[in-house]
């Protein structure tokens, strides 16, 4: 116990110092098992102490017992989010494998359960940044709207060591200072959707894009790549086109780093009706110089947030039904579940579920002391 408590410790106590009777500490790692064993609120955090409390005093001290529900509810809430966030990000450092070229995906996703019925109002999004070698977030931010998402992501950047990584974000990222903070100061490339938000780049790109494809002699301008994948009942066809002639760009030198543009056509027949879905055609900008695969792979390897992090708060950890509308609060008990899907990553000895390994934490102590305090995060 004494490894994960002195790492928790590192997080400042908002709390008045003459008025605590609980420890940051311990009010967290309670809470860190309780969210891996199921629990979703500061109630159920509560009332996973209560019924753990003999198995919890044998590695805390809890001098003064087991603490309340408001107690959780209020130190949760006094929390520093941004202070989490950064804790957060450090503690990842120690176990990210920050090999030349990993792809580092930055993404958004809204706390549902926030939601107020007056409007959208109180609804919080939280921007991560998920490394798809390690299949772990590394970070993340909140911001009170999604459109907001475009100031928080350079605070997420910053928060990162990305040196020889690719950076992928989708269209709402792409934004000149955006790129040139990835290029200039992270020392990282990018990979950045590019949609209407920039009405007019998107529509010189692909105008260019289909003339050159449209040409026969203009072959010379681009490497293509076609991938075919069966599953699910469906196949999927994808065509990439790599150019890297953007000189002709007017706004080049604006952009930091662009050496690179990728059109990607996709389509999907469903095998038993042989019936195929109308091409989607997406649009990227990227200041990578490998080939059309490693290009290409990037573009698909950013979905893994979506397949690996918002796909598993969702199902196993029924995010979007946490129905916790005070803000800080709601922000902390997002990051521990963040922190609680990583706990679940290292753990590589059981090929199982992510909602297997909650069930299982939940009734046998000894697999969730191993899963968590036992875990390499906290060594």
């Amino acid at each position: 116990m004494s490894g994960i408590a002195a790492i928790l410790e590192n997080i400042p106590d908002p709390r008045q110092e003459w008025k605590v009777r609980h420890k940051l500490s311990e009010i967290l790692v309670i809470a860190l098992l309780a969210i891996t064993s199921n629990a979703a609120t500061s109630s159920q955090i509560h009332d996973f102490a209560v019924t753990r409390q003999e198995w919890l005093k044998t590695f805390m001290t809890l001098e003064n017992g087991i603490p309340g529900r408001l107690t959780i509810s209020r130190v949760l809430q006094a929390l520093s989010p941004k202070a989490f966030a950064i804790f957060f990000a450090q503690l990842m450092k120690k176990v990210e494998d920050q090999t030349e070229g990993r792809i580092v995906a930055v993404d958004g996703k809204a706390l549902a359960g926030t939601y107020h019925n007056d409007g959208r109002k109180g609804l919080v999004f939280m921007v991560s940044a998920w490394c798809n070698e390690n299949k772990l977030t590394l970070a993340q931010v909140k911001t009170q709207d999604k459109s907001n998402e475009i100031t928080a992501i350079p605070e997420l950047l910053d928060m990162l060591d990305l040196t020889g990584a690719v950076v992928t974000i989708d269209a709402m990222g792409c934004q000149k200072e955006i790129v040139k903070k990835i290029v200039k100061e992270k020392k990282a490339d990018y990979l950045i959707g590019l949609k209407g938000n920039q009405a007019t780049m998107h529509s010189e790109f692909k105008e260019y894009a289909v003339a050159a494809i449209a040409e026969p002699v203009e072959k010379n301008l681009y490497e293509k790549l076609v991938t075919v994948d069966k599953g699910h009942g469906r196949i999927e066809t994808r065509e990439y086109w790599l150019f890297r002639n953007v000189d002709w760009f007017e706004d080049k030198t604006a952009w930091a780093g662009l050496n690179g543009l990728l059109m990607v056509r996709s389509s999907r027949k469903n095998i038993k009706s042989g019936n195929e879905s109308e091409p989607e055609v997406r649009l990227y900008i990227t200041s990578m110089s490998g080939s059309v695969e490693e290009v290409a792979n990037a573009s698909r390897s950013h979905w893994g947030i979506e397949n690996n992090l918002h796909w598993v708060l969702d199902v196993a950890y029924g995010e979007d039904q946490c129905l916790t509308r005070l803000n800080a609060e709601a922000v902390n008990l997002a990051q521990l579940r963040r922190l609680s899907v990583n706990l679940l990553k290292l753990d590589t000895d059981n090929k199982i579920s992510a909602n297997r390994k909650r069930f299982i934490a939940s009734i046998d102590p000894a697999y969730l002391e191993r899963l968590v305090i036992n875990s390499k995060l906290f060594s």
